[in-house]
Formats: structure tokens, sequence, C-alpha cells
């Protein structure tokens, strides 16, 4: 039995009840809206794994539903089939052209219909994982550093056009050399996660974690003042506390930057918070000598 979720989007009854009744025999979960401005609503809330949609709808039609859902969710990312009465090329190019990912007649019969749909959420499905092997680092599970500079990118220029705030925690894990040096890499590896999933279980669901590479981590934290991301490092550093491995208690230095400074461009905004935590991390440094020589 399959478990994926399908929103069918039709405001004709029987029609609706046909389709429910083709795809729910083979366990499909489905889901119903009779309008474009339901549909939307459901979706802000509930993930789906394809939309089917018809074409003739009340208020909104097919096409300018599609294009409004595709302003949310990409056509790799959630596939939408015109399930309709209208097959002539206009409607069909039209479709395509509002981001369809298929057109499926209602006058099929339901083995087609079933096909196609169990098609588009194979490749669905194929095309999140390749994507979340490109974008995550092998090791921490942790988004990685091309990720990291896709979305940073992305933020700061959203933050210049909209005046969306954002901030920057970057931040390097003290002692991995040493750990490595004495008690193997294994030891290392067991560092880096460990202090990855504490920090993970304390972010916010709208944070991001990204591995820079080595020992070097970022967190983006979207609509977080100043204040907001010292409460942030201060609870990560807390968590952190708590964990030892081997029989070193795990730190880590960190730096700061904030996207209401007037940062020229992302570079200069990453360079910022990189040197605050290098600066940070030969005070430490420094800190542990002078320990040593007393």
């Amino acid at each position: 039995m399959v478990e994926e979720k399908i929103l069918i989007i039709d405001d004709n009854p029987s029609s609706l009840e046909k389709t429910k009744d083709c795809l729910s025999k083979v366990g499909y979960k489905i889901f119903f809206a009779d309008s474009g401005k339901s549909a939307l609503r459901f979706l802000e809330k509930e993930r789906v794994d394809l939309v089917l949609l018809d074409i003739n709808m009340p208020e909104q039609n097919g096409f300018e539903i599609c294009l409004q859902i595709r302003q949310q969710y990409a056509l790799d990312d959630l596939p939408i089939i015109f399930l309709t009465g209208r097959e002539d090329f206009e409607s069909i190019t039209r479709g395509f052209h509002a981001g369809a990912s298929d057109f499926i007649s209602k006058a099929s019969i339901a083995e087609i219909l079933l096909a196609r749909v169990n098609v588009h959420i194979r490749l669905a499905r194929t095309l999140h994982f390749l994507r979340d092997i490109s974008l995550t680092d092998d090791l921490t599970k942790s988004y990685n550093r091309r990720h990291a500079i896709y979305t940073l990118k992305e933020w700061f220029a959203r933050s210049k056009r909209y005046g969306t705030p954002f901030s920057m925690i970057y931040l390097d894990v003290n002692g991995l050399k040493q750990i490595n040096d004495k008690y193997g890499h294994q030891a290392g590896d067991m560092l880096l996660r460990t202090i990855t999933q504490a920090i993970k279980d304390l972010l916010r669901e709208s944070d991001m974690l990204f591995r820079m590479g080595g020992d070097e981590f970022m967190v983006l934290c979207p609509d977080t003042n100043k204040q907001g991301t010292l409460i942030c490092v201060d609870r990560m550093q807390e968590a952190v506390k708590k964990l030892t491995i081997v029989d070193k208690q795990v730190s880590f230095s960190y730096g700061i930057a904030h996207s209401t400074d007037s940062f020229k461009n992302m570079d200069e905004m990453l360079n910022f918070a990189d040197k605050q935590m290098y600066a940070q991390k030969k005070l430490i440094k420094k800190a542990a000598i002078h320990k040593k020589t007393k």
C-alpha cells in the first residue's frame, strides 16, 4: 500500500467522488478543495505529493490556480496534473505554460489515471532524493557549503530588496584537530555529528544549519534581530557544554553578522562573521596557553 497524499481541486461533486474512489482503492490519501482559495489555504498547512486540478473552476480557472501554486512550489517539487474534459491544443499549451506537469482526460480509464499519477509521484520522489544528496553533507546530515552560498545569496538579495532581516552565526568547533590526532578521525567524526545534532535540536524550524567545511558551520536565522541572535548563540553554547567526546568537553568559537548592518554584498557579510569567529578563537587559544604556563 502506498501512503502518498493527493489533493483534488474540482467543484464537481460527482467527478470528485469518481476520482477519489479510483485513487483511494490503491491506498492514496485523498484531500479535496472546491476552489483555488481553499486549495491554497490547504497547501499552506498540509504537504501533499501531487495535485489533480480541473480547468473549469469558479472564481479562478485552473490555469490561474496552477500559476499561484507554482509561486510556492517549483515544478520539480510538486507535480500538478490537469484532470479535465478540455483537451484542445490551446488548453493543453496554456496549462503547460502555467506550470502543469501533465494532462489527463476525465474520460480516460482508471488504469491510465493511476499509471500517470504513479509515474509523476515516483519521479518527484527521485528528484527530491537527488536534490537532498546534492545539498546535504554526508557526515553531519546538515546542509553543505554549496547550498549555504546559494541560500545566503538569495536571503541577502531579498533583504536588500524587501528589508527582510536575517542573521548569520559562523562557528568553528574547538579542538577537532587535537581529538583527531589523539584518538583518530572516528572520534573527530563523532564530535562533529554530536555537536551538529545538539544544535539542530534547539534551532527553530525556519533556521538552517550548514557545514561549510572541516570544523566550520553556519547558521542562518530568518526574521531575527541582534538580540535574538545572541539568545540563540547562548542556547547553542549551553547545549554544547553538556557534551563530552572521550575526555574533552565540546565547545565552539563564533562570529555574528546581521543583514541590518551596511554590508555591500554577501561576501562582505560572510567575511565579517568569519573574522569575528577567528578573533574569538585566538582569544580562547591565548587563554589556554596562559593557563598552562601558570
